[in-house]
């Protein structure tokens, strides 16, 4: 039987979009809704699609703005775009789950298998409002989705790590929705929100009577995983006492909860993440070295937005349509000024930081604040301003090479001075500069030199990033 499925239709040829609309009728489904190129949110949102289809004559910018729409709308939806007009948008590359490309010059067999590829996919999974959303198509986060489409499927542990505000749990959630588990359920634990002794009974459960105030037996959120995925998340601030407990459930896929005398089988697969220095932590002796390794079968770093910067305008305009259709205001366009602050900001606080500031421009409709609030003082750049002379920028001339400067016939105390210092500041631009990720505004701040002199000695000593 045929399911009863929603489709919307958009391109830029009425003729074109009524010729899909005839196709999908012959392959079953009724419910098929023409849209324009330039519908609001709001107009996807009353249609409800499972599955869109955009058609051949969009350009590159206009899909990906409707794929924006869609997936605000229901992140689960299904969407089957021109891999022609879109290239960009293949299975490893795309800037969104659930994507299909077609190629409409290759007839309607390539249009039939996407279709049916992505009505197979809605109609097993239907809609899933809490679906990952993973925006990005820099090379960074197409390496990241080739490496989950390849763990996915596979049954084994895989250790996240990455700063604050990367996207760990996304990636987390993705992973689980595309792997054979994914009909079972996908829970959480938080290892940094409650202390040790309510963090064991919180995942292991307890038996009645185990502590006061244990009136009945209560399963742990490991059972509660049983068949599904189990995410670890600041798993770094676990305790050595629970890292042993935790290493005992990843071995024997066995435990115990609290006051219980007989060992229950789980069946959950662990996904953990981090934003500390797991590595640094076993030598500090503050982590297990044998639940470190028992935990990094697959590593997956989720990068900073500073090292990803060209999906910086694609996400401000996916959480602009988010944000003004949650709060109901009407869609606003980014200044160019503000555009470039966005670009050359450091971001510290990554795409969560990124999706706030946009919240509160839809919010209170004021650009402003960005160049009021976000200045290179709120990354703490006055204590930075001293790493030159703390880091040990001075190179260290062996005895060699200064007897060899001495033989020299144009030996003079002042050439050997200036040659040490130009090295000196060589080394101390091109540190400040790789640590300020080629931002050389900020790097000028941070070395205490203007704009312009942080210029002309990149010039003079032939820098390149």
């Amino acid at each position: 039987m045929t399911p009863v499925l929603n489709f919307i239709i958009i391109d830029s040829e009425p003729g074109i979009a009524a010729q899909l609309a005839e196709r999908i009728k012959k392959s079953g489904f009724e419910r098929c809704y023409n849209a324009k190129d330039t519908c609001s949110v709001a107009e996807v949102a009353a249609i409800q699609p499972d599955i869109a289809v955009l058609g051949p004559y969009l350009d590159a910018d206009t899909s990906v703005r409707c794929i924006h729409k869609i997936k605000i709308v229901d992140p689960s939806t299904e969407i089957l775009v021109s891999s022609e007009s879109v290239p960009f948008l293949n299975v490893d590359g795309a800037p969104f789950e659930g994507i299909h490309p077609v190629r409409y010059d290759s007839g309607c067999r390539d249009f039939g298998k996407a279709l049916e590829s992505a009505t197979n996919h809605r109609a097993q999974y239907g809609s899933r409002a809490d679906y990952p959303v993973i925006i990005g198509q820099s090379d960074e986060i197409r390496a990241i989705k080739k490496k989950m489409q390849i763990v996915s499927s596979k049954d084994i542990t895989v250790l996240i790590t990455g700063e604050t505000g990367t996207g760990k749990e996304l990636i987390a959630r993705s992973i689980h929705y595309h792997s054979r588990r994914s009909n079972g359920p996908l829970v959480k634990v938080s290892c940094g929100a409650l202390p040790d002794e309510l963090l064991e009974s919180e995942v292991f459960g307890f038996q009645k009577g185990a502590f006061t105030g244990a009136h009945k037996n209560k399963p742990g959120r490991l059972e509660l995983a049983h068949e599904g995925t189990l995410f670890i998340d600041e798993i770094g601030d676990l305790s050595l006492g629970l890292q042993a407990k935790f290493l005992q459930v990843l071995e024997d896929k066995a435990f115990a909860r609290l006051g219980g005398i007989y060992d229950k089988i789980v069946d959950a697969r662990v996904v953990a993440a981090t934003n500390v220095d797991l590595q640094k932590k076993v030598k500090q002796g503050r982590f297990r070295q044998d639940f470190f390794y028992r935990l990094n079968v697959v590593h997956i770093k989720a990068p900073a937005l500073r090292e990803r910067k060209q999906d910086i305008p694609l996400l401000i305009h996916y959480f602009l349509n988010k944000y003004c259709l949650e709060l109901r205001k009407d869609l606003v366009d980014i200044p160019a000024k503000v555009a470039k602050h966005f670009n050359a900001y450091h971001w510290p606080g990554n795409v969560r930081e990124l999706e706030n500031a946009v919240r509160r421009v839809v919010a209170l409709r004021d650009w402003d604040f960005i160049f009021r609030e976000m200045v290179p003082d709120s990354l703490g750049l006055e204590s930075e301003r001293a790493a030159p002379r703390e880091t040990g920028f001075l190179p260290a001339w062996e005895d060699a090479r200064i007897y060899a400067l001495i033989r020299q016939k144009d030996f003079s105390l002042k050439k050997v001075s200036r040659d040490y210092v130009s090295e000196a500041e060589k080394n101390a631009i091109i540190t400040t500069l790789a640590k300020a990720q080629w931002n050389r505004k900020r790097t000028a701040h941070i070395l205490g030199v203007s704009y312009k002199t942080l210029l002309n000695r990149i010039e003079k000593f032939a820098l390149k990033p």
